[in-house]
């Protein structure tokens, strides 16, 4: 009974190893594979649009989409229907989007980095990952071809990863991740204040959650397996003040500091965003990464919004996803029928009502993704009002403008989008 017990686990176990999924348009695929970097199997979801068949020539383009940390490749299947819909609408073209496990204990995940306690985790995603996704999957298998994004923890991990391989990922999508590690300095107060707020400390990883999230950056920053009990060297001394020689441990990992290593002419491709009430404090990490990266003459797009760290993802990630699309496939002057749909220029209609008091709507198209502004100007052309300033998905767009707290006069509605701009007059009458 116990032999046919065990034979009948591993034939479980060799289903499992491929097992398939199919959403309104697309095929999840979940596999395990092993990784010799990690010495073990790892799984992953493949998502494979609609009409991918292994049988034809057709390849296609790879997201590779990193998971925040306390998660693992099971989680933000939200991400599916998305890609089903934006392919759908053409907004993207076909591509096949990998999501690994980066999950490890003793606490809340890998950070995607090499260190002696979690393992290779960068080495897993960059050439295991990779490698067998492209012997595996009908892929095109080109730096330019090839992408990387993901949320918090591998907001972090996408970011750190394209920047030190920038030969491997044309691109990068950040999402509220801890993207300049200089900031980890300002979280010393609220884990001082979880672990008794009076010293000597001694820390645990289960005082809080700020404490936990900096044990689990430690493990990957700051590992030491020889310790006890946590097998990491804690970047904060018992008064709760920084340890400058285990922080700069830290900051070799750091994105910011990467960057400055960039080769001159790489084109890499960079996209981060996250919200001001982001309630892990990612907001001062962004803004930190965005300094750097002007400092260093970078090209990136960022943009923030009002938000939390969770609560605005699932209209994040089109705006992500069509940025990766924009820089793995150039736009080419092949105009395609199936896409006829979408507008051919920009357009600025008339606002409704005109006259108005005190709400008006505006309606404009865009042809393209890209970055859309729509302000309000006074008489002397001074900006009074800024109703839209973010990236906007290629179509028809519309905004709503209260303008009680406006004197009655003539204002400027002025459209600015991809060189174009427009605008139009309208009257406040109270």
């Amino acid at each position: 009974m116990k032999n046919q017990l065990t034979v009948l686990a591993a034939v479980i176990c060799l289903l499992s190893v491929f097992v398939m999924e199919t959403y309104a348009g697309g095929t999840v695929q979940t596999v395990s594979f092993f990784s010799t970097s990690l010495h073990t199997n790892r799984w992953m979801q493949i998502y494979l649009p609609e009409g991918y068949n292994p049988g034809d020539t057709v390849r296609y383009p790879v997201i590779y989409f990193l998971h925040g940390a306390g998660h693992n490749d099971t989680d933000y299947t939200n991400l599916f229907p998305i890609l089903d819909s934006l392919i759908a609408n053409h907004s993207i073209k076909p591509v096949i989007v990998v999501k690994p496990d980066g999950s490890v204990g003793p606490w809340d995940g890998s950070f995607y980095t090499n260190s002696a306690l979690y393992g290779l985790f960068e080495d897993y995603i960059v050439y295991d990952v990779v490698s067998y996704v492209d012997s595996s999957f009908k892929t095109l298998r080109s730096r330019d071809k090839r992408c990387i994004m993901g949320h918090s923890m591998g907001g972090y991990g996408s970011m750190k990863l394209a920047l030190k391989h920038p030969s491997i990922f044309r691109g990068a999508a950040a999402h509220s991740g801890p993207i300049d590690l200089n900031v980890w300095r300002n979280m010393c107060p609220p884990v001082k204040s979880e672990n008794g707020s009076i010293p000597p400390f001694v820390y645990n990883p289960n005082a809080g959650a700020t404490t936990r999230y900096v044990f689990t950056c430690a493990g990957a920053f700051s590992p030491n397996v020889s310790k006890s009990p946590y097998p990491v060297d804690f970047p904060m001394d018992s008064l709760g003040r920084l340890i400058d020689s285990t922080f700069n441990k830290w900051l070799v990992h750091n994105p910011a500091r990467l960057a400055v290593a960039l080769p001159p002419g790489s084109n890499l491709a960079l996209y981060f965003d996250c919200g001001t009430q982001d309630e892990l404090g990612c907001y001062a990490f962004n803004t930190g990464f965005r300094d750097s990266l002007h400092l260093l003459g970078l090209a990136y797009t960022w943009l923030s919004f009002t938000g939390s760290h969770w609560d605005h993802l699932p209209t994040r990630l089109p705006i992500s996803l069509c940025f990766l699309d924009s820089v793995m496939n150039v736009v080419t002057t092949t105009v395609r029928n199936d896409i006829a749909m979408l507008p051919k220029m920009i357009f600025l209609r008339q606002n409704y009502p005109n006259p108005f008091n005190p709400e008006t709507n505006f309606q404009f198209s865009i042809a393209n993704f890209g970055l859309v502004r729509l302000v309000v100007c006074d008489l002397l052309g001074r900006e009074v009002a800024i109703l839209v300033n973010e990236m906007k998905l290629a179509g028809a767009h519309s905004v709503k403008w209260d303008a009680s707290r406006f004197s009655s006069g003539v204002y400027f509605y002025k459209l600015m989008a991809g060189g174009y701009v427009e605008s139009k007059k309208m009257v406040l009458i109270r």
